[in-house]
C-alpha cells in the first residue's frame, strides 16, 4: 500500500470518528488538531518538502562550531582590511610582510586553535622561542668562530680577523680590506656606527687580551644573553651595586630600592618598588628573605620561565583592548610594532636590544 493510500485511509477514519462523536467541544478541538497534523505530515512526506532552510539554519547557528567559524570569518575579514589599508601607504610592503608574519606566528602560538591567544599560550610560546634562540646562538657561535679563526688558526679570534670577516660579509673585496684605513674613510655612516658598537662590545667581552677573544668570550661578544660568563658578570655587578650591608646577599629592601636602581620613565617610584618586590619574591627560591649569587644567577638567566611570563603580561597589558583576558589576531595586529620587537616574534633582536 502506498503512503498516499495510507494517508487517505487515516483521514477517512478520523473523519467518521469526528462526525459521530458527541463529545465536549474541547475534545473535538484536539481531534481536529490531530487531523490537521496528520494531513500536514502526509503532505510533507508525499512531496518531500524540507522542514527548514539550510541557509537560514547556518545563519543562526549558535553551536560552538558555528560561533568559532563566524569569529574566524570576522577576524580574517578585519585582517585583510588592515593589510589592504597598509598597502596604500609608502611602507605598505613592509607592513604587509609584518602582518603576514604576525598572522602566522599567532596561529602557531594558538595551541588549541580556538582563534584566541591566552596568557598561558603566549608564555609557553615565548619560552620556546627563547630556548630556540639560545640553542641556535651556541651553534652559530661555534661555526662563526671557526670560520673567522683562519690566519692563523690558533683558537682565538683577533679584532683584525673579525674586521676582515665583517667587511667581506658586507661586500668589500680583498683589495679594499687590505688597503682600507682604520677610520673607514668613505664607508657609509651606518656601517661605521656598527663597527664602533662592535668595538665597544668587544672590549667588554675581552677578559684577558683586549685584541683577541676565546670562543667563550666570542659568545659573550656576539650573544651576551647566551653567555654564562656574561650572566655571572651581571650577578657580580648587581651585588656590588646593591649590597649596602656588605653581606654578599641582597635583602628585599636592597633589591627594591629605587634610589639604587634606574626607574623606567613609564613607572612611578612606588610602582617600581612594588614591581621589584614582586620580582624579589620570585627570585627568593628558599624564602630566606635574602638573594644569594645562585638565586640571582637563576633569576637573571634568560631560560628562567619568569622572563617569558613577564613579557606575556606586558604584551597583554598593551594589546588586550577589551580586557577580556585573551588576544585576538586583530588586537595583535593593532599593536604590530610592539609585537614585532617582542620575543614572541624575534627573540634574537629583543635580546640584543636588552644587552
Amino acid at each position: 500500500m502506498s503512503p498516499l493510500m495510507v494517508i487517505q485511509a487515516l483521514v477517512r477514519s478520523l473523519s467518521r470518528i469526528y462526525s459521530n462523536m458527541r463529545l465536549h467541544m474541547r475534545l473535538r478541538l484536539w481531534v481536529g488538531l490531530a487531523l490537521a497534523y496528520v494531513l500536514f505530515m502526509g503532505f510533507i512526506q508525499l512531496f518531500h518538502v524540507p522542514l527548514r532552510s539550510n541557509a537560514l539554519h547556518s545563519h543562526y547557528d549558535l553551536s560552538a562550531e558555528g560561533v568559532f567559524a563566524k569569529h574566524h570569518a570576522v577576524v580574517k575579514k578585519e585582517a585583510e582590511k588592515y593589510a589592504k589599508a597598509a598597502l596604500k601607504d609608502s611602507t605598505g610592503l613592509e607592513t604587509a610582510q609584518q602582518i603576514s608574519l604576525l598572522t602566522e606566528t599567532f596561529k602557531k602560538a594558538d595551541s588549541n586553535t580556538d582563534g584566541f591567544l591566552e596568557m598561558s599560550e603566549l608564555s609557553v610560546w615565548i619560552t620556546a622561542k627563547i630556548k630556540e634562540h639560545l640553542t641556535m646562538a651556541l651553534k652559530e657561535n661555534f661555526f662563526m668562530f671557526t670560520a673567522i679563526d683562519q690566519d692563523p688558526r690558533n683558537g682565538v679570534v683577533s679584532w683584525n680577523e673579525f674586521q676582515q670577516y665583517f667587511l667581506k660579509q658586507h661586500g668589500y673585496d680583498d683589495k679594499y680590506i687590505e688597503e682600507h684605513k682604520k677610520n673607514h674613510k668613505g664607508m657609509p655612516r651606518e656601517l661605521k656606527e656598527t663597527i664602533m658598537r662592535d668595538k665597544a662590545m668587544w672590549s667588554e667581552a675581552a677578559r684577558d687580551n683586549p685584541d683577541q677573544l676565546t670562543i667563550d668570550e666570542f659568545l659573550a661578544f656576539r650573544h651576551p644573553e647566551s653567555s654564562h660568563a656574561t650572566i655571572l658578570s651581571i650577578v657580580e655587578e648587581t651585588i656590588s651595586r646593591l649590597d649596602i650591608d656588605g653581606d654578599n646577599k641582597l635583602s628585599e629592601d636592597e633589591f627594591s630600592d629605587p634610589d639604587m636602581n634606574e626607574v623606567p620613565d613609564d613607572l612611578t617610584v612606588e610602582q617600581y618598588r612594588n614591581d621589584r618586590q614582586r620580582e624579589f619574591k620570585i627570585a627568593d627560591e628558599d624564602n630566606s628573605g635574602k638573594l644569594d649569587r645562585r638565586e640571582l644567577l637563576r633569576y637573571i638567566d634568560p631560560r628562567n620561565i619568569h622572563h617569558a611570563e613577564k613579557e606575556a603580561v606586558n604584551l597583554f597589558s598593551a594589546a588586550d583592548a577589551n580586557q577580556d583576558g585573551v588576544l585576538t589576531l586583530v588586537e595583535v595586529l593593532a599593536e604590530r610594532e610592539l609585537f614585532m620587537r617582542s620575543k614572541m616574534v624575534d627573540a634574537a633582536k629583543s635580546f640584543h636590544d636588552e644587552f
